[in-house]
């Protein structure tokens, strides 16, 4: 009898030992070869067949918030983001001016194996940068085509002159003809800033090859914020649903995109990979096909999210009531759902209680299933 507990008891010890090891060795998922990022300590609760299951990390609890302070880590061990451009900010005729500058380049986006996308550019970025100001103060936003088509820029704003719409009426009125900017051309638009809130900008050009709509898919959109004194005191983060367009190779871009990034096969997709790869696999694609956004337990943040594509999409986040700020007037959308008809926005404020790996997506879940997943990282 003794005999027989001192064995159970060695089988024991050993079972423990090799489950360690194996996750030492594996990750997250006991197979990924990546030593957990941080110091944070692995979560010990093992589930159907002694794997980890992806969902558990993207749930509230003890598993999901220790995976999003492994998230945490392995993310801030990448190079620092590019800051986004500074105004030259100065005053004219007793008014605050911030001037900008956006220059329309090419570059591609690399989804990995092959598979990349050609895009149009303000400054690099889907989307181009977010342009801030204050009620009362004058925008100014001076656009340098480096491109080898027609472009311009042209804003949802309201009250300016035709000079500044950035439009064909440009062309046919006769005035303001250079804000449809030829190849190597440069002009500078500008706003006074009336009404506080979110609206975008977007290119309007086209030619025989693209019409306006693909010149706008190409990439070429972008935010602008007007603060109050009380909005500039919250963070404000932009989320933009888009189509992507025939400018690209491969058999595995993503259709639909959120800020330009997507994962053809969505959840499933990143389920496959968390078996193959761990949590380091999945948090890999943050920021490279999945859009992300950091944030802690109880912060308030407000997204300003808009659909600049030709078909319906939605946002829902999981686990978090979406308070409508605009179109609402403060009262959270139904289902934790935001419907997006093409060009419309709104602006929703969100905070967490539950730490861990949060999902969002579009709800027209087709869409989701072709590329339009992101996540929170929400921190403890």
């Amino acid at each position: 009898m003794r005999r027989h507990t001192i064995a159970r008891l060695l089988m024991v010890t050993g079972m423990t030992a090799l489950i360690t090891t194996a996750w030492m060795l594996g990750g997250l998922s006991g197979r990924a070869r990546t030593a957990p990022p941080g110091g944070v300590q692995a979560p010990h609760t093992d589930h159907v067949g002694g794997q980890r299951m992806f969902m558990d990390y993207l749930m509230g609890g003890p598993l999901a918030a220790q995976a999003a302070q492994l998230a945490a880590a392995q993310l801030a061990s990448r190079p620092a983001a590019a800051a986004p451009p500074r105004p030259r900010v100065f005053q004219t005729g007793g008014r605050t001016v911030r001037e900008y500058t956006l220059e329309i380049v090419e570059r591609t986006i690399d989804f990995g194996g092959g598979n990349t996308w050609t895009v149009w550019t303000y400054n690099g970025s889907v989307p181009g940068p977010t342009l801030r100001g204050r009620v009362g103060e004058v925008l100014r936003v001076r656009v340098i085509n480096r491109h080898t088509r027609t472009h311009s820029f042209h804003t949802h704003l309201s009250h300016y002159p035709i000079e500044y719409d950035g439009s064909q009426m440009n062309v046919i009125s006769g005035k303001g003809t250079g804000a449809m900017i030829p190849p190597g051309g440069e002009y500078t638009y500008q706003f006074l800033l009336e009404s506080p809130g979110a609206t975008y900008y977007h290119c309007h050009a086209a030619d025989k090859e693209f019409p306006i709509n693909q010149h706008i898919l190409q990439g070429l959109y972008g935010m602008i914020v007007v603060d109050d004194a009380r909005s500039a005191a919250v963070r404000q983060e932009v989320l933009f649903f888009a189509e992507t367009t025939r400018v690209k190779k491969g058999d595995k871009v993503p259709t639909y995109v959120m800020n330009g990034l997507g994962v053809p096969g969505g959840e499933l997709a990143l389920e496959e990979l968390f078996k193959e790869k761990g949590l380091p696999g999945v948090v890999e694609q943050l920021g490279k096909t999945v859009p992300f956004f950091k944030v802690k337990v109880g912060e308030t943040l407000r997204l300003h999210v808009a659909n600049l594509g030709n078909i319906e999409h939605s946002l829902h986040v999981h686990e978090i009531p979406l308070v409508s700020l605009g179109v609402l007037g403060g009262r959270p959308w139904p289902a934790q759902v935001v419907p997006l008809v093409s060009g419309a926005l709104d602006t929703v404020q969100i905070r967490f209680r539950q730490p861990g790996l949060w999902l969002f997506h579009c709800h027209v879940v087709d869409h989701a299933d072709r590329g339009m997943v992101g996540v929170f990282v929400v921190e403890p």
